[in-house]
């Protein structure tokens, strides 16, 4: 919040500078006291409030309420407006946002013209609702802010709003917008020769050209804001200098540099009370020593930074430092903190609806159940995170996702598959420049293709890591390359070498052990700075609990005197009165001594009435006894009663069995009817087939010929229907024998019987199986499964280059096939019903709608799951996923999804 104090009065009062204002308070100070006229001390007040808040916020508070009293004083409503919208500004630095928006509301409601206040009251409410992560009230306020600036024709406030627009648009990674903005934020400040904010503005500049990936052109922004912050000699600009470009040599992979760069921005804001930019320079210095694999040190900065985004109530920067700590503890194997930070970052990304955070979190995330080896998890949460920054354009995050999908790949051994990912993420880092992210695409490609046995182009990739490596001087990119130089050679057989590059790898891993402690010193000594500064805080703290302690002992003492003479004036008291109390007790005394005489003739005639109550008890509890009886007798014949019942439900028990016996039975006899009047209906049909090619052989009439060829077709028609019905009677009431399943083998089968068909069409057939284990399940099953989705797609495939691919799998215990097509696809409104018995989809369609039917009976038996993705005039794919082997298959059957 303190940051936010800061650039606001810097960016709107180009005159001022962000830090060693006292000076100029001090002049206003003396023109104030010589000032009568009350409008001119009401916008001096204001002046000198504006000036203050840069070092002094509650004193610019105390001035901001001074203006309100004598604007109000003598009604002079543009004055107040200033003085309510500075008053709102304190408010909001502390963290009142209610009472902040409300002096603002009152600001802009006063019945004036519009104003340029007016336009910044509208900028401020807009900075306000940013801060608070409610992006949408921000951008209204912003635009009305605009539209009253475009009236009035005041550059200098259009300037601010374009520029605290542009941070609105950064946050949302909308960075060709914020880049639109800035220009024109710059242009107006140019006018105006407005160096100093310029030269603020090129630094937000920069800041979106890296989440470009545009690090040349950032970098030309950076170096000329830099000059004019040594040539103006302004430590805010000055701060901001080293933390831009420590931040951009952070991403160039130049570590050492920005850590350099970072400490002299970390010691230059000992003086100063900025909480914002220490929280970002904390943020950094994590970010870097988590890049260097010094996990413990990343963490600390880490939780420094969150302490501070906590007490500025800033949910962006709070919900990217839970991230970041989740990828620490991701790093470091405690997959339970990793989860539990990454659900916090998760849920207040989605809460403030960030879109670039929300994509960061699903990376670690999927990295995280990588790690875990969930792999389909990963791979889920990976594809998401992919989606997103597609759709946002961060091409940076863009490769590093399929750098890392690339990684669960390669950890499920899918070396072709991870290969692809990590060359598609190369392309990207080659078009981005990151030298470092090269080099570590470089290493990850070479030890791929060493895995796959390519050690040439292995070779060529590891030469490519090392010379990035020597280029930039990164001795991490070095140490993983002599070891990834080691897995090569033992893959050549050349033991030797292995043994020499394996050395020179763990004289690395000291030589960067060794540095790394000898650079703690400048940060061990940022956090003593820290520590210092928290124990000054306690200190403080602790003398006023002792000077509260001192007076809390005082009032203790005099509590106790009073205490004491209280006392001995109510002991007075009391021996008085118990003396008074003595005389008047013994007086009672003997007055009842004379009342217990009369008592016992009394308590004597209640004893007499006593003896005949009991009697009338003694004839009630008999009454009781008859009645006790009754209810036994009752619970006797309810007892009996019970037992009828549960033998009528035995009888029904014994009828409801027997009916389903009788059921059951039926359904046996219908299937038995079914199968055989399917066997008696073919060979008619078989037969009829038969003489039809006789007569294509014996007769020589064309015209007769015709009608034996159609005569062929329906039975041939009518013969696969039966098979079909015969295959669903197999389904449904075989006793499955599981074995070994051949996949290749059954597809060329069946592609073999549908030759003349695939020929005629010509379609092409292709398969893949990959398997790491055997598939166990029921072969013939399989048989009707591919033959009906083969038969099915020929039956709509499409006229141009149609072909029909079998892919099948491994992922974890399930086997995974897809069987796709570019054919005819299917409309939208009949996809969920074309596993449905009977039907199709069209007039036009040859087929009798069994056979997607009998597909789903039959994996249904094998405790597998079916699902479609087709597009109309693109073509369909099939995916089915059945247990791996047999005893899986059993197990999966025993829950409930």
């Amino acid at each position: 919040m303190k940051r936010l104090s800061i650039v606001l009065v810097c960016l709107f009062f180009s005159g001022l500078h962000a830090f060693g204002q006292k000076a100029m308070v001090d002049s206003l100070l003396q023109v104030l006291n010589s000032t009568k006229r009350t409008i001119d001390r009401v916008e001096l007040l204001c002046e000198i409030s504006s000036a203050s808040y840069n070092y002094d916020v509650v004193q610019g508070h105390l001035y901001a309420e001074k203006a309100c009293e004598e604007a109000k004083s003598i009604d002079y409503k543009k004055g107040l407006r200033h003085a309510l919208i500075l008053n709102g500004f304190y408010h909001q630095d502390v963290g009142e946002y209610t009472a902040a928006l409300q002096l603002y509301r009152e600001a802009y409601s006063l019945p004036i013209p519009d104003d340029d206040f007016l336009a910044y009251g509208y900028v401020m409410t807009g900075n306000l609702y940013r801060v608070i992560a409610k992006y949408d009230s921000s951008a209204y306020f912003y635009s009305k802010a605009l539209n009253v600036l475009n009236q009035i024709h005041s550059e200098e406030y259009l300037a601010y709003t374009y520029k605290s627009m542009s941070r609105l648009y950064m946050i949302q990674w909308k960075n060709k917008e914020a880049e639109e903005s800035l220009k024109k934020a710059i242009s107006l400040y140019e006018r105006k020769s407005s160096t100093r904010n310029v030269a603020d503005a090129g630094f937000l500049l920069s800041k979106v050209y890296r989440n470009l990936t545009e690090y040349t052109t950032a970098s030309e922004y950076i170096n000329k804001s830099c000059v004019v912050a040594q040539a103006l000699n302004d430590d805010f600009l000055q701060l901001q200098c080293l933390i831009n470009d420590g931040e951009l040599k952070t991403n160039k992979g130049e570590y050492t540099n920005a850590l350099n760069l970072f400490f002299k921005a970390l010691k230059m804001l000992e003086q100063k009370n900025v909480p914002s930019l220490s929280l970002t320079v904390y943020y950094n210095i994590g970010a870097v020593y988590e890049e260097q694999g010094q996990n413990d040190l990343a963490l600390r900065y880490f939780f420094e930074a969150l302490k501070i985004s906590e007490k500025l109530a800033d949910k962006h920067e709070c919900a990217k430092i839970l991230s970041s700590v989740s990828w620490i503890y991701k790093n470091q194997f405690n997959f339970r903190l990793a989860h539990e930070y990454i659900d916090k970052s998760l849920a207040l990304r989605q809460e403030i609806k960030d879109e670039h955070g929300i994509s960061n979190c699903y990376n670690v995330l999927g990295l995280i159940y990588f790690q875990e080896s969930k792999y389909s998890l990963a791979l889920e949460y990976l594809e998401k995170s992919l989606a997103i920054r597609k759709r946002i354009d961060h091409r940076q995050g863009v490769s590093a996702t399929l750098f890392n999908l690339g990684l669960v790949y390669e950890g499920q051994k899918n070396y072709k598959e991870a290969l692809r990912y990590q060359q598609e993420a190369l392309a990207m880092d080659e078009s981005i420049g990151n030298k470092f992210g090269l080099g570590v695409s470089y290493n990850s490609i070479g030890s791929l293709y060493t895995a796959l046995g390519n050690l040439a182009a292995a070779s060529d990739y590891l030469s490519k890591a090392q010379r990035i490596g020597e280029e930039i001087q990164s001795k991490t990119l070095l140490m993983n390359n002599k070891f990834y130089w080691s897995k090569y050679y033992e893959a050549k057989g050349d033991f030797r070498k292995a043994l020499m590059e394996h050395q020179e790898y763990s004289s690395l891993n000291d030589s960067l052990y060794s540095e790394n402690s000898a650079g703690r010193l400048a940060e061990l000594q940022a956090l003593y700075q820290v520590e210092k500064k928290d124990q000054e805080i306690v200190m403080l703290n602790q003398q006023r609990e002792l000077q509260k302690n001192k007076i809390d002992i005082q009032e203790s003492q005099i509590n106790l005197q009073n205490t004491v003479i209280l006392f001995v004036i109510t002991g007075i008291i009391l021996i008085s009165v118990l003396a008074i109390k003595s005389y008047r007790y013994n007086h009672q005394i003997r007055k009842a001594n004379r009342s217990i005489t009369e008592q016992k003739e009394e308590i004597q005639a209640q004893s007499e009435e006593l003896t005949e109550a009991n009697q009338r008890l003694v004839k009630l509890n008999d009454e009781l006894i008859e009645k006790t009886e009754e209810i036994q007798a009752q619970s006797e014949e309810l007892r009996e009663t019970n037992e009828m019942i549960v033998e009528i439900n035995q009888d029904l028990d014994e009828t409801v069995s027997r009916r389903t016996a009788q059921l059951n039975e039926a359904y046996k006899e219908l299937d038995t009817f079914f199968y055989r009047s399917s066997h008696d209906f073919r060979r008619p049909l078989t037969t009829f087939m038969g003489l039809a090619e006789v007569a294509n052989v014996t007769v020589k009439d064309q015209n007769a010929l015709e009608l034996f060829d159609k005569v062929r077709e329906t039975a041939k028609s009518l013969d696969k229907m039966l098979v079909k019905l015969q295959s669903i009677s197999d389904v449904g009431t075989q006793q499955l024998v599981y074995k070994e399943v051949l996949i290749e083998e059954i597809f060329l089968n069946i592609c073999d019987d549908f030759r003349e068909e695939l020929l005629a069409k010509g379609i092409k057939t292709s398969c893949e199986v990959t398997l790491q284990e055997s598939l166990v399940s029921y072969p013939a099953m399989i048989l009707i499964i591919f033959e009906n989705l083969v038969e099915n797609a020929i039956n709509f495939s499409t006229p141009v280059d149609p072909f029909i691919h079998l892919h099948v799998y491994q992922e974890g215990d399930q086997c995974v096939m897809t069987i796709e097509d570019n054919g005819q696809g299917i409309l939208k409104e009949y996809q969920e019903r074309v596993f449905e018995m009977y039907f199709r989809g069209s007039d036009r369609s040859k087929g009798n709608g069994l056979g997607l039917y009998i597909v789903r009976k039959a994996i249904e038996k094998l405790n597998g799951t079916i699902r479609l993705e087709t597009n109309l005039h693109v073509g369909s794919k099939f995916i089915i996923r059945l247990p791996i082997s047999y005893q899986e298959s059993i197990l999966s059957s025993r829950f409930k999804i």
